[in-house]
């Protein structure tokens, strides 16, 4: 008798058809929320006949298909006792969760689940491999030369900065950091089992993450003591424990159309977006025409997921030419993309590619590598290039609102000067990086910039919790569950991130009469109406809101210039293109405790220090001198 299986996952959905005592078919898809397309694919891809009998665990999921259902933990059990396996331990490792189930005589008598932190799931590598422009196959691919860095294990948000640090400053490789990632992984599910005080005998591995052989690795040489056990049906195994039961459990397998019910949305909701149109207010300004015979500044912005370069009119402060393009972990070939755009815009305007460039300057976070690689001593923190970008606009203004990639950021000026400063520290929720991998791995809208048009066509946004993203990502997933649409969804996200901003980034701080919004995430339509929404406040959107770092930052290299605080250089943007850096040796500082690791690197034939706890070898790149120091008391003149 043909039995079958199905296990709704928070990532993805599995079955097993099963027969004869063993499983004689298996698959397995990312449902990204349709439940009803995957199962149809997978249906017609086992060739399963309508009419068997189908058992269907999961979470949330198994309530929205029209079969019988039960618990995971019963399917573990029955997958157990149907390969004969005995064991004293199973760890069940999701996209979401990660699970450790103890046992006695082959029933489960405790489990540990996580804290909702999604830094040791599968969903977390996936979003990881995704900012580094990777897939899962990568990971087959990684060589032996890889190494494991130190990298925060404490939360998702911590170890994503982490990453982009150490790939901004070229400490590690891309495969580096898998390979750092899969080792993080291994040790979250060591320390599940040391909670769990299994440190010896056998223990089942379970998941789809047990195809990642690099993590099996580090699981089995950091508990040598264990002997891991994992079976061919390992990430499909809560499906194959409902395929033994469906014998006795199951229901009939009803037609493709009728599998998948819908569901009763739980969740509060919100007013629709459209509805606060009136309170955004957004400054238009086009882009100008690059001249021969004048003189330029290059601004550049490189921030953790996208870099953004503009080219200012040293006379007019007019953006003259601009992009703003993926970083990808790797800044310096992301700078040269953008040069490259920038580099085909002169040459459109002027039908030359020589123009007099006369300042360079970078901000951001990888602002200190990129003004290595462009050899100007103009880098600046991105606060002051912010405040320099928008109050050119208005001088009155007097809140920053600034939604990055990865980083959210609250600034409150005075008379044009940042008095008050905030940035997010432990929660990702706020910011455009979540905004976009919730929307491609739940919703799959793939394409930043349908977000927007897909959130303001909502209308009853749904209301999610104000938590960090790894909660955010279990409601919006509940959500799908429920039967909720994607565009209430998508819009209950953006007002999610709006949200946890005000609340963890700006807080009890001071929000000034005139607000203006910027970064990458303001030009998504629907994030301004719902800033507007949420406080009851006028949003201005300034015009390029993602170039106000590098326009700024230019604006910056002026006034510095006028101050004799930096010297002109003349660069040519192809000579750039085509100038590479080099990374030589690697030593330790010895000029304190900390013992730091410095890269010395090679550009255009000059060796540079790079790295380091302290400023001690930045101030050398820049050739900062000691400021003389007067006694006020004896030349009372000077203070006046």
């Amino acid at each position: 008798m043909q039995t079958l299986g199905i296990n709704i996952g928070s990532t993805s959905l599995k079955m097993v058809l099963f027969d004869s005592g063993k499983a004689v078919w298996c698959g397995s898809g990312i449902h990204e929320g349709d439940f009803s397309a995957a199962a149809k694919k997978l249906l017609e891809e086992g060739n399963i006949p309508v009419g068997i009998k189908t058992l269907a665990t999961g979470n949330e999921g198994r309530s929205m298909f029209s079969v019988a259902g039960t618990l995971e933990p019963l399917c573990v059990e029955a997958a157990l006792s149907n390969l004969k396996i005995d064991a004293d331990a199973v760890v069940s490792m999701g996209g979401e969760d990660l699970i450790v189930y103890t046992l006695d005589k082959g029933k489960i008598i405790n489990n540990f689940s996580g804290n909702k932190c999604a830094s040791g799931t599968g969903e977390f590598l996936k979003q990881q491999l995704a900012r580094m422009d990777m897939k899962l196959e990568d990971i087959d691919n990684i060589p032996e030369s890889a190494k494991v860095y130190p990298i925060s294990t404490r939360c998702s948000v911590f170890m994503k900065s982490d990453c982009t640090h150490k790939l901004n400053k070229r400490e590690a490789t891309k495969f580096d950091i898998v390979f750092s990632l899969s080792h993080v992984m291994a040790v979250k599910v060591i320390d599940f089992l040391k909670r769990a005080k299994v440190t010896s005998g056998k223990v089942v591995l379970t998941g789809g993450i047990t195809r990642n052989r690099h993590i099996v690795r580090f699981i089995k040489e950091g508990a040598p003591d264990i002997e891991f056990i994992i079976p061919d049906e390992a990430p499909v195994f809560e499906a194959l424990g409902a395929a033994v039961l469906a014998k006795k459990f199951g229901s009939d397998l009803p037609d493709t159309e009728k599998l998948v019910k819908s569901g009763e949305v739980r969740f509060e909701t919100l007013g629709s977006l459209k509805d606060w149109q009136s309170k955004v207010r957004t400054f238009e300004k086009p882009e100008g025409k690059v001249e021969a015979g004048r003189k330029y500044i290059l601004g550049v912005d490189g921030g953790s997921t996208t870099t953004k370069v503009c080219l200012v009119d040293m006379q007019t402060d007019e953006i003259t030419a601009s992009h703003y393009g993926r970083t990808h972990g790797d800044p310096v070939k992301a700078l040269k993309e953008c040069l490259k755009v920038i580099s085909d815009k002169i040459h459109a305007d002027t039908g030359t590619y020589d123009i007099d460039i006369s300042l360079v300057a970078t901000t951001g976070s990888s602002r200190e590598i990129l003004g290595v690689f462009l050899e100007t001593k103009g880098i600046y923190n991105e606060i002051i290039a912010h405040a320099m970008g928008t109050t050119y606009f208005d001088a009155d203004v007097e809140t920053i609102f600034e939604v990055g990639g990865q980083d959210a950021k609250y600034v409150l000026l005075k008379n044009g000067v940042p008095i008050d400063y905030a940035m997010n520290e432990a929660c990702s929720a706020g910011t455009g990086s979540f905004l976009e991998e919730s929307a491609a791995g739940d919703l799959s809208i793939h394409s930043a910039k349908d977000i927007g048009p897909i959130a303001l066509d909502a209308n009853a946004p749904c209301k999610f919790g104000e938590h960090c993203s790894a909660f955010i990502n279990s409601d919006i997933r509940k959500a799908v569950q429920q039967g909720a649409g994607r565009e209430n969804i998508t819009a209950g996200i953006v007002c999610s991130i709006v949200s946890n901003y005000l609340n963890r980034v700006v807080g009890n701080r001071t929000i000034g009469a005139k607000i203006f919004l910027q970064g990458g995430v303001a030009k998504n339509p629907s994030v301004p109406l719902a800033f507007a929404m949420l406080l009851n406040k006028e949003i201005l959107v300034p015009p390029s809101p993602e170039l106000m770092g590098c326009f700024g930052v230019a604006l910056l290299a002026k006034r510095k210039y006028a101050d004799g605080l930096l010297a002109q250089q003349n660069i040519v943007i192809d000579d750039v293109i085509n100038r590479e850096i080099g990374y030589e040796r690697v030593f330790v500082c010895q000029a304190c405790e900390n013992l730091c690791p410095i890269q010395v690197l090679n550009v255009n034939n000059s060796k540079y220090m790079f790295g380091g706890r302290c400023n001690m070898y930045t101030n050398m790149r820049k050739q900062v001198k000691d400021i003389p120091v007067f006694d006020c008391r004896k030349t009372p003149e000077n203070v006046v």
